[in-house]
Parts: structure tokens; sequence; C-alpha cells
């Protein structure tokens, strides 16, 4: 894989900013936490006057009745950010390791933002991921108490993602 600058491409949005579809790739055993984490990031990428995130997770997503397997597919597609929420159910799940994980890690035209949602067992296997720089890695959103804490953690990830979107991406609106 390349590591060439500017290698997403990025439309704009609505808004007129560069468009971002994040996917959230989560154990769900893990949604009541992920929820909680969920809701800080969309409050934090709504206001964000660089970018227009649109944040794609199943539970919000699929609708009774339509087929799951084919939704998730075309969300991994479209995302250009996966953010992978890293406990011990998310790396035994055979789906996520399978199915998300491979469209989103090392592949051309997408970043993988990994981040430690709980401890993860020091005996675990982390599927290719124990290699990436992974977000609270020494304090876990599970570990962190308070609004003011976790807003600072949530806040702290989205200038990750700032980083991230700023080396890789190729905006229509700044040429590189």
């Amino acid at each position: 894989m390349s590591t060439d600058k500017a290698e997403m491409r990025l439309e704009v949005g609505n808004s007129g900013k560069p468009l971002v579809r994040v996917f959230l790739s989560f154990a769900g055993r893990d949604e009541a936490l992920v929820l909680r984490l969920w809701d800080l990031l969309a409050e934090a990428m709504a206001i964000d006057r660089v970018y227009e995130f649109q944040l794609w997770r199943s539970a919000d997503a699929i609708l009774v009745g339509e087929d799951w397997g084919i939704r998730i597919h075309d969300a991994l597609s479209a995302a250009e950010v996966g953010i992978v929420a890293l406990s011990n159910a998310f790396l035994g799940s055979e789906y996520i390791t399978g199915v998300e994980l491979p469209a989103l890690v090392d592949v051309p035209g997408k970043r993988v933002v990994p981040l430690l949602l709980r401890q993860v067992s020091k005996q675990a296997d982390w599927r290719g991921l124990k290699s990436k720089q992974i977000y609270g890695y020494e304090r876990p959103f599970s570990e962190t108490r308070g609004m003011s804490a976790r807003d600072a953690w949530v806040n702290g990830l989205v200038t990750e993602v700032h980083r991230v979107l700023d080396h890789y991406a190729m905006r229509d609106d700044r040429k590189q």
C-alpha cells in the first residue's frame, strides 16, 4: 500500500465542505458503550468547521426487512474512514475480522482509525491492527470517567481524524 499523500479523494458535501463518510465498526456486545462514544463523536463532528462528516452505524442505518449484508457492504464501499472500536469482543467477531476489517484496512482510498474501546487481552490476536497506531491505547474510552474526560477523549479523536485527512485526502476545494 502506498503511503503517498492524497490517496483519498473527498467530494464536496451539501455544506460546501469536503464530505467524509465514516463507518463505525464495533462488536454488538459493546453496543451500550459504543452508543456513548457515538453520541459524543456525532456531536463533535456535527460542528466541524473544516469537514462535513457523515457517520454510519449499522443499528441506525439498517431498517427491519432490509438485507443487512448488502447495506453493510455498501456503507463499507462508500466510506473513506473506518473507525474501529477495539475490544476482545471486536477481535473475536468472525464477521468483523472476515468482512469489515478487510474492507477498511490497507485498502486504497480508505483510512482505518483504530481506537481502544476496552482493554484487550495481552494474548489477543490483533488481526493485523497491532502494527497500527491505536488511539486511546494507553487509556481506552471505557476507562474515561466523567463528561469532561469523555469530551476531551472524543475531541482528541476528532483531532486525530483531522490529522489523517489532512495528510491523506485530496479535497476538491484544496488541490494538492
